[in-house]
């Protein structure tokens, strides 16, 4: 793409479908840790990250910032814990990674379609 379309604008135009791939899975993912919702500061906190490049290749991060230290508790909900011998399953159990499959191929394709539409529109 660099060679037809130029660094510049090929730069830009994946930073900005990563932009709105992350923002769909920032919401989807608000949506999915939404059932074990208690205080809704695990909701509140959920991130997107602008589109940085790291060894030669875009990418962003989604997940929590704040001040909660949220990741520690979406963790425990994410993958159960044991305690005193006894295995505890919460409700939220694979809650992150059943959203993330399910968004995964939208994201996917909404990437695909905002570089379709920004480098070949006419």
């Amino acid at each position: 793409m660099e060679k037809k379309f130029g660094k510049a604008k090929t730069d830009k135009v994946e930073r900005r479908a990563l932009k709105v791939a992350s923002t769909t899975m920032k919401y989807a993912l608000k949506s999915g840790v939404s059932g074990y919702r208690d205080t809704g500061k695990t909701v509140g906190e959920v991130t997107a990250s602008k589109p940085r490049r790291k060894a030669g290749k875009l990418s962003v991060k989604v997940g929590w910032q704040g001040g909660g230290s949220r990741w520690r508790l979406v963790h425990l909900n994410e993958w159960g814990y044991t305690r005193n011998g006894k295995t505890y399953h919460p409700r939220g159990l694979g809650a992150v990674q059943k959203t993330f499959d399910a968004t995964k191929d939208e994201a996917k394709r909404l990437q695909i379609f905002v570089l379709k539409n920004e480098l070949w529109k006419g």
